[in-house]
């Protein structure tokens, strides 16, 4: 659990997940919300995986995140 609290405790890593709140989105539309390179939103997005608070599902070329569920 603390994973979670560390994962957001960055404030871009909060804003990832408000913009997911809104349904599954690739990096790309992710990284157009923000004033920051594609490669450093991956890295949030690599953090929040880790955490379990984002899945990521591979559709053809692309890697859409959303909020992880629970089971």
């Amino acid at each position: 659990m603390s994973n979670a609290f560390k994962a957001i405790a960055a404030e871009p890593r909060r804003r990832i997940l408000n913009h997911l709140a809104g349904g599954p989105m690739t990096v790309g539309e992710i990284a157009a919300k923000f004033d920051m390179a594609t490669p450093s939103i991956s890295k949030h997005l690599s953090v929040l995986k880790e955490a379990d608070l984002v899945h990521e599902q591979k559709r053809g070329q692309f890697v859409i995140y959303s909020i992880a569920s629970d089971n």
